[in-house]
Formats: C-alpha cells, structure tokens, sequence
C-alpha cells in the first residue's frame, strides 16, 4: 500500500495528452491498459523506486478501436483479447488472431489483456506476438517528436526489453490485410490448457500457389529469450511441395534455429523437440 499511495496514477483521454506526460516524464512513468502484468508486479514489490507515474490507456477512445485504413487492419494497443473475439473486421481479416485470443488464460484476464500489453511486456511467451509474426505486423510508435513504424520481428531486444523508448507510446499495431487463399495454422503447449504460460507455441502462415507453399512464415514462442520468427525452416518450406522429406526437413531446421531455456515449466530439450513435432502437425493438417 505505501508504494501504490506513492505513485500517482494519470487518466489522460487523448493521445496527444499521453504523449505530453511521456516527454514530460520520461523513464519516471509507465504507460498500463488491463493491468493484468502491473497488478502482479505491484503485489511483488517489483516496480522502481524510480517510478512515479502509471499512465492508463482505458479512456483514450483511437486506443481502443479496431479498422481498416489503406489496405491494413490497425488495432489500438488497448484493444482487449476479448475485444478481438468478437470484433468483426478481425473475424473476417484475421480470424487466427481471434483463434490465439480464445486460447488466452481465462475470460476474465481476457476481458483485460491488451495486444499492446501483450507487445509491451515483451514475454517470449507472448501468445499473441506469434500470430502478430506471422501477419508481417508492425507496430505504431509515436512520441511528441514524431512517429515510426516498427516491424514486431524487430521490436524484441530480450525479454522484458523492447526497442520503444520512455517518451514514446506504442499506440497501435498494423497489418496488411491477407488475401482470403492466405492459410494459418497455430498451436501452443503448457501444462493447462490457457490459464499456465505457454511451453512453446508455434505458428506457420503460408499461401498455397500451383502446388507449392509461397510467402512462409513460421513463428515460435517460449522457444528464444525473444519471440522469433522461424527463418531457417522459412527458407525449407518457400517454394516446395508440402512432401514429407520437405515437412521433415522444416521440423529438424525448426529445431535447430530455437534456443530454449529450462525451467518449471519444461526443460529445453522437451521444448526443442515440443518446436519439431508441432510444426509437423500444423504442415500435415495443411
């Protein structure tokens, strides 16, 4: 109780005036949505002393909306998993976000659990990041000084550390909108089925064209210090006829390009084989 009275938490409504609190205060604020990670941390005694401000995001309405603009879904950071349940333009242009949303701990988490949390947390176990990956998205930062788009395969530093700097807000996450042909396939192990942090979870994007797969993406999670996408069975995959030299071929590359930890949740070596076997399934149900 005597750190939450200590830090003044801040209900701006427009971005323009998040922005102006940012410049002002710099490393000394921390922006929130749900919560759901802050609550936690508060509890653990984890916040800096040097933290003085938390910045809520719930009242800026452009934050919370979901559209399409030029060809690309943009979804504000503080659009909640369970807004992207049911938002129509997601259901229609990216039902995969929508599948890996329902998958997401509990409805009431759910309820609060924000894309741009998820981003910002920057959890190699991320759930939402890996279908992010595989949608080539890019995320919106933006400060008093200007704006830049950052691709989300380029925003991971380590984890808990991403690229945004302390005057900026990550305001929103952009995709182009894929083709109807586009196929997605995502799967994701822990030790319950949603309310435990993902084990490893995997994802494959791919448009099937005259026979062989074009524009691969393949994802992991839980599989690096980072979310990652999977380059090294992208290369196996782009161009080929899904043969099962080729699947086989994808899931060793797979498991040769993660980097996994051991601990409570499962040992590394579980993990790499768990990264292996997952994207043979999710080739062979293609």
């Amino acid at each position: 109780m005597a750190l939450a009275s200590a830090i003044r938490f801040l209900v701006p409504e427009s971005v323009e005036e998040v922005l102006t609190i940012l410049e002002e205060k710099g490393p000394a604020a921390r922006v929130f949505a749900g919560g759901t990670d802050l609550m936690v941390r508060l509890r653990q005694g984890a916040i800096p002393d040097t933290v003085k401000a938390f910045v809520g995001l719930d009242r800026v309405p452009e934050l919370r909306r979901v559209r399409e603009e030029d060809g690309e879904v943009v979804i504000g950071a503080a659009v909640t998993a369970a807004d992207l349940l049911r938002d129509p333009v997601i259901r229609e242009r990216a039902p995969i976000l929508a599948e890996v949303a329902d998958r997401l701990a509990s409805p009431q988490i759910r309820a609060l659990a924000t894309i741009g949390g998820n981003l910002a947390n920057a959890s190699p176990a991320g759930d939402l990041i890996n279908p992010l990956l595989l949608l080539d998205a890019e995320v919106d930062l933006r400060s008093s000084n200007g704006a830049r788009r950052v691709p989300v395969s380029h925003f991971f530093l380590g984890p808990g550390e991403t690229v945004r700097r302390p005057d900026e807000l990550l305001a929103a996450v952009r995709f182009p909108a894929p083709p109807p042909e586009r196929v997605f396939r995502f799967e994701k192990a822990g030790t319950r089925p949603a309310m435990e942090c993902s084990v490893i979870t995997v994802g494959v994007a791919f448009t099937p064209r005259e026979g062989v797969l074009c524009d691969v993406r393949v994802a992991y999670g839980s599989a690096a210090p980072t979310p990652l996408r999977g380059r090294a069975a992208e290369r196996v995959l782009e161009g080929s006829a899904l043969t099962p030299d080729v699947v086989r071929a994808a899931a060793l590359a797979a498991e040769g390009e993660v980097t996994p930890i051991s601990d409570v949740r499962g040992g590394a070596e579980y993990r790499r084989i768990l990264v292996g076997e997952f994207l043979r399934r999710l080739l062979d149900a293609s």
